[in-house]
């Protein structure tokens, strides 16, 4: 061959006549080659598998925040329909008491009814009592006539001697006609004003019962057009977006006692009533939507008034759905 080429050849005996066993540099970088791209090779699949794997991280990170978020929104929505349904107990509870009270007024007023008619039941037996004397005078008197008529018919024989006797006898006979006459008028009135009171009696407790079903007739239509009025015309009471003030009351002999647990605070403490309202005043200062939860508790120890009272009052003055209502009823139509 030409001394000005270099032959490339892999495993030449020429005729230079050297027998090598390493390999030629063209086959040095062959290798290198492979190498290089069986390297790139395993890394770009490496890639593709680290990018498959970023992305199902990625959904799998928004599908945990999708939940997080669903389950907050659950948490309001929930958190919402106990302060509701907390409100609608004590609520509920107060109406028990309210009724519980009226019971009590309704058995106070048929226990004094019943004293009334046993005492006029009482004066009935009296009169009655005094009817069966009058009869038994009557009767002795009907006797004693009698025995003057036979007498006097005994005595017809002696008529000429006895006359002014029989004339007195005849007086007396009159004048206990007479009385006899009038004990039975007497009676008589006696029994018609008893008659007359029975009827008043029946007519008054027949006026009141009626009148106590017309008036809880009228409180349920009442209270009925009331809550379609304010489920027409008004939202809801909600706390959502409001800032909440919880406060519990309740009372222990003649102590009363209040929780208090405000915005922000993990657990109730207890407050006077004037440190009650120094707080309710100062956050109304700060932001008027206060959401005030009264909560009666079951063996409170409270009346219906007490309780009505106390949650009324801060409602009035302190809960945002009610200072709406205040306004609306200040507003000229």
């Amino acid at each position: 061959m030409d001394d000005s080429f270099i032959d490339l050849r892999l495993n030449q005996r020429g005729s230079q006549g050297e027998d090598s066993f390493w390999p030629s540099f063209t086959d040095i970088m062959t290798v290198i080659v492979m190498i290089f791209l069986l390297a790139m090779v395993v890394l770009l699949l490496r890639n593709m598998e680290l990018l498959s794997q970023l992305r199902a991280t990625m959904e799998a990170e928004q599908q945990a925040m999708e939940l997080v978020r669903t389950t907050d929104e659950e948490n309001e929505t929930l958190e919402e329909r106990l302060i509701a349904r907390e409100h609608e107990l004590s609520m509920l509870r107060m109406q028990m008491m309210q009724m519980r009270e009226r019971s009590k007024e309704q058995e106070a007023a048929i226990s004094s009814q019943r004293f009334q008619i046993s005492n006029l039941n009482r004066e009935r037996d009296e009169l009655d009592g005094k009817l069966n004397r009058l009869a038994q005078e009557r009767e002795s008197l009907n006797t004693q006539v009698a025995r003057l008529t036979l007498d006097g018919s005994r005595l017809q024989r002696l008529i000429s001697e006895a006359d002014r006797n029989i004339e007195g006898l005849t007086d007396n006979l009159k004048q206990a006609d007479a009385q006899q006459a009038a004990t039975l008028q007497n009676l008589e009135q006696l029994r018609l004003s008893l008659q007359n009171k029975d009827r008043q009696l029946s007519t008054a407790l027949a006026r009141s019962q009626e009148s106590d079903l017309r008036l809880i007739d009228v409180k349920q239509d009442y209270s009925k057009l009331k809550i379609q009025y304010d489920k027409l015309l008004r939202p809801a009471r909600t706390a959502k977006g409001k800032t909440l003030v919880e406060v519990r009351y309740t009372k222990s002999g003649k102590i009363f006692r209040i929780d208090y647990k405000g915005p922000g605070e993990p657990a109730f403490n207890s407050i006077s009533r004037t440190g009650l309202e120094q707080n309710l005043t100062r956050l109304k200062q700060e932001d008027d939507d206060l959401y005030i939860k009264v909560i009666i508790p079951k063996k409170s120890g409270l009346s219906y008034n007490e309780a009505w009272s106390f949650t009324n009052h801060l409602h009035r003055k302190y809960d945002y759905y009610y200072q709406q209502e205040a306004q609306k009823e200040r507003i000229p139509e």
